[in-house]
């Protein structure tokens, strides 16, 4: 077979995180990073990260989220848009969300609406088929 094709499931590393906000901050106003965050406080403001961000367990965030993944451990009152949302059984989501995936844990809590992106899909071209064929 020519130039077989396979689908690669990228797996998010919890662990890895650029930076943490800790329990005991009361943080007011937005917050914008080039990484991954993991907060664990009070957030009043909007985050747009380019990495993932990570709600804590004990940690309240009131206002929008965007990043690349949000795993949500504690409690959201705001709207997410991400790639995927993964809502732990301790988490709780008030708010609506657009993404490409979601996990909701048993027990997790999510009161709005979620919408998932369409993924265009294109019909094969002549050569795509000759590759499988060969």
């Amino acid at each position: 077979m020519k130039n077989s094709k396979t689908k690669t499931v990228n797996r998010v590393n919890y662990e890895q995180v650029d930076s943490i906000i800790s329990n005991d901050i009361v943080f007011v106003g937005d917050i914008t990073s080039g990484n991954s965050v993991r907060f664990e406080g009070t957030l009043k403001g909007n985050v747009t990260v380019s990495g993932n961000f990570i709600v804590g367990r004990n940690a309240v965030v009131t206002g929008k989220i965007k990043a690349k993944n949000v795993h949500v451990i504690g409690l959201v009152e705001g709207d997410i848009d991400c790639e995927q949302l993964k809502i732990f059984s301790t988490g709780k989501v008030t708010g609506d969300a657009i993404v490409d995936s979601i996990i909701i844990d048993e027990g997790a809590v999510l009161t709005g609406m979620c919408k998932t992106r369409e993924i265009s899909l294109q019909d094969p071209t002549i050569n795509d088929i000759l590759n499988v064929i060969d």
